[in-house]
C-alpha cells in the first residue's frame, strides 16, 4: 500500500493522481513542476510510460522523477499505475473519455479535421522533392524566409526556431527591406542563397513577384502553403502544401505549423552533431541578457 500525499481540496474532476498533484503544488521546484504538470496532462496514457520516457518527455533526469514520484507517496512507476488502474480511479472521468465526449461535439469534429490534415503530410514529406529541399536548406550560405498578411507572425516564429539549429537564417519583409538582403554579395562571391515562403489563402499580392525576383537571382525556393495553392508550382518544383480548410470560421494553420516544425527537425537532422553543437553555445550568447 502506498503512502497518501498531504491532504489538499479536491475537485470533483480530480482523479487520485491528481489529488496527491495538487496537494504539493505549491511547493515544488522548477523539475518537479514540470514533472507534474506532464502527469496532469497525459494521466490517460501513463500505463504505457516509463521513469526513463517521462525523463525524456520533461527534460529532466530520471532521478529526479524517482525522487518525485516518492514524494508523492509512490515506491516507483509500479505504484503510479496500480493506483491509475484502481477502483477509485475508475470513478474519475478519465482523460480519454474526456477527449471522446469532446469529439461528440462541434469542437471535436474541428480537431478530428485538424488532426487528419496533419497526419495527411505523410503525403507531402513521402515526395522525392522533400528531401532535394532539405538538402538546398542544409548547404545554403543563407536561408531567408518571408510570409505576408495573417501567416507573417507564423513565418517569423519558424525563422527563429529554424536559426535555433543552423547559422544564417533571416526573416525578410519586401515592403520593409525592399529585398535589400538579396542585393549580390561583393565579399561572397557564388554563395548558395535559399528562400521559404509561407504562404495562404488569400494569397498576398507581392508573394509570386518575390518568388520570381528570386529565382532571377539564382535564389532556390521552397513554398510551405495550402491545398489549394496552384500558382507556386510554375516556379520551384519545392512546394509542399498542408490543408488549412477544416471547417473552422478561419482557415486552420496548425498544419502549417506542424509542416514548417517538420522542416526544421529535418534540417537539423542533416547532421545533428553541429546543430547540437549550435545548440549548446547558444546559452553563452545568451548568458549575459539575464532573461533566464
Amino acid at each position: 500500500m502506498t503512502n497518501s500525499a498531504p491532504d489538499a481540496p479536491q475537485t470533483p474532476s480530480d482523479s487520485p493522481l491528481a489529488a496527491r498533484l495538487r496537494a504539493v503544488q505549491g511547493d515544488l521546484t522548477r523539475s518537479e513542476a514540470m514533472i507534474a504538470q506532464w502527469l496532469m496532462l497525459n494521466e490517460a496514457g501513463l500505463a504505457m510510460e516509463t521513469g526513463a520516457s517521462i525523463a525524456a518527455r520533461t527534460g529532466v533526469s530520471e532521478i529526479t522523477v524517482s525522487r518525485f514520484l516518492r514524494r508523492l507517496g509512490f515506491r516507483g512507476m509500479a505504484d503510479l499505475k496500480a493506483e491509475i488502474g484502481s477502483p477509485a480511479a475508475s470513478l474519475h472521468i478519465h482523460a480519454a473519455e474526456r477527449y471522446m465526449r469532446l469529439l461528440d461535439g462541434e469542437l471535436g469534429t474541428l480537431l478530428r479535421r485538424d488532426a487528419d490534415a496533419i497526419l495527411g503530410l505523410g503525403a507531402q514529406i513521402a515526395r522525392p522533392e522533400w528531401d532535394s529541399a532539405i538538402a538546398i536548406l542544409d548547404r545554403a550560405d543563407e536561408v531567408f524566409v518571408t510570409g505576408f498578411q495573417t501567416v507573417r507572425g507564423l513565418a517569423e516564429d519558424f525563422t527563429r526556431r529554424l536559426g535555433i539549429v543552423r547559422g544564417s537564417v533571416r526573416f525578410v519583409a519586401a515592403h520593409d527591406g525592399g529585398l535589400v538582403e538579396w542585393v549580390p554579395s561583393q565579399r561572397r562571391a557564388d554563395e548558395a542563397r535559399a528562400l521559404i515562403l509561407v504562404d495562404m489563402v488569400p494569397y498576398a499580392r507581392e508573394a509570386e513577384v518575390v518568388v520570381r525576383t528570386a529565382r532571377r537571382l539564382g535564389i532556390e525556393v521552397v513554398v510551405i502553403t495550402d491545398e489549394l495553392n496552384t500558382w507556386a508550382q510554375h516556379h520551384t518544383p519545392y512546394v509542399f502544401h498542408a490543408a488549412t480548410k477544416v471547417g473552422a470560421f478561419l482557415e486552420s494553420t496548425g498544419p502549417l505549423a506542424t509542416l514548417l516544425n517538420l522542416v526544421t527537425h529535418a534540417v537539423a537532422a542533416r547532421d545533428p552533431d553541429k546543430a547540437q553543437r549550435r545548440v549548446g553555445s547558444w546559452p553563452a550568447v545568451l548568458r549575459d541578457l539575464g532573461l533566464y
